[in-house]
């Protein structure tokens, strides 16, 4: 057998997953091997730690396992990650446990005095940012801790499980998960709810890339749609501004953020849609400029709490 094949096997899986729990309630006398919570966490994690690290052994992958998916557990349990050291290694099938004590419900954590709430959003992202699912924010905060993210509902990879994440800086990788939809008007809007309380490091800027359940990314493409030419007509006795656009997906109700020089200077609702040609409320441009637009109504939001010092 392949250590592809031992790895990803169901007999290590559950071993792995019945040894994590025990070292966990030694630790903590907290049992975790009936929450949904650190099982979705080690689900999430347990594919990239094959793919992050060398080895030719299953004890060696095993040990990571503890280490790192451990070490998660433990942060979200007291905020204080422990290195676990000598776990056992899988030699013969797990004899079913004793029950187990049951699980207290932990006390809500009350954030730091010198932690402040804070909202970003997709919109406000730097010009070198892919699209509203991969984009970079410049920060002026040293640590910031998400909550939630709410986005609107799009037909995509995205939407097909309860479950998402997004990877911070290119080094944390946090769940999500579905905690709360909203309709407004023929929108329909999803809050998820970070699983972990997780602080991530930031050094004046933060990216932020948004991924499915299977870790791959919904939006491949940019975003940011040319305004080819702009200037204001009559229809049907009344009067609009015009906007030509090639190859967008914008539809009639979205609200449009007109950029120049890379900020929002103003935004326009989309009343009709003529193939390339939109019409929006009449509004005073300065046509000599060139400009970009962004679907406001897509925008995402995430939320946390941030510290400066």
């Amino acid at each position: 057998m392949s250590l592809y094949d031992m790895y990803f096997s169901k007999e290590n899986k559950n071993y792995m997953f019945d040894t994590l729990s025990k070292i966990i309630y030694e630790e903590t006398s907290i049992q975790i091997k009936d929450s949904q919570k650190y099982i979705d966490l080690y689900r999430l994690h347990y594919p990239s730690i094959f793919e992050s690290v060398s080895a030719d052994e299953i004890s060696i992958l095993n040990k990571e396992i503890i280490n790192r998916i451990g070490n998660l557990i433990l942060k979200d349990i007291n905020d204080k990650p422990k290195s676990i050291q000598d776990i056992p290694e899988p030699s013969e099938p797990l004899k079913p446990s004793e029950p187990s004590e049951p699980l207290k419900p932990s006390e809500p954590s009350e954030p730091s005095e010198k932690r402040k709430s804070i909202s970003l959003y997709s919109s406000q992202r730097n010009k070198d940012s892919l699209n509203r699912y991969q984009f970079s924010l410049s920060v002026t905060f040293k640590e910031f801790q998400p909550k939630t993210i709410t986005l609107l509902k799009e037909q995509n990879s995205l939407f097909s499980n309860p479950n998402i994440n997004i990877l911070f800086n290119d080094t944390e990788n946090l769940l999500f998960k579905l905690k709360d939809k909203i309709k407004l008007d023929k929108n329909e809007y999803y809050t998820y709810e970070c699983v972990t309380e997780d602080t991530i490091q930031c050094n004046n800027s933060l990216k932020i890339q948004i991924r499915n359940y299977l870790m791959n990314d919904p939006l491949t493409k940019s975003d940011l749609y040319q305004i080819k030419k702009s200037k204001t007509i009559a229809y049907e006795k009344n009067d609009y501004l015009c906007l030509q656009i090639d190859n967008h997906d914008i539809i009639e109700g979205d609200e449009l953020g007109i950029l120049s020089d890379d900020k929002i200077e103003t935004s326009l609702f989309v009343k009709k849609v003529f193939q390339n040609y939109l019409l929006t409320n009449k509004e005073e441009i300065d046509f000599t400029k060139e400009y970009n637009c962004l679907q406001m109504n897509k925008n995402i939001t995430i939320t946390g709490l941030f510290l400066n010092e």
